[in-house]
């Protein structure tokens, strides 16, 4: 799986905030230490965008990913550099 990221001080809503409304950029996963994610996750909003918003969508989903990794990192839980909140991510290429 990898390393395991723990981060106590995470706010889950932060989080979200940050995948959704900056320009599409997941910093979210960033700031998590999901950097492989953050990548991916950028290029499937920015490919996606033109296709009647589907980019925007997935800057929703991967938001809600963030808002439910984060709940998990502030509880004390642990995630892996590639664990998802939404199960359906994992089916993404860079998502698992």
């Amino acid at each position: 799986m990898g390393e395991l990221i723990t981060k106590p001080d995470a706010n889950p809503i932060l989080l979200a905030i940050l995948n959704c409304l900056v320009c599409g950029i997941p910093a979210g996963y960033f700031m998590m230490g999901q950097q492989k994610k953050g990548i991916f996750g950028l290029i499937y909003v920015w490919i996606l965008m033109p296709f009647m918003g589907i980019g925007w969508l997935m800057a929703l989903v991967f938001a809600y990913d963030a808002y439910l990794l984060g709940q998990k990192l502030a509880s004390g839980e642990s995630v892996g550099e590639s664990e998802n909140g939404v199960d359906f991510l994992g089916m993404l290429p860079g998502f698992n």
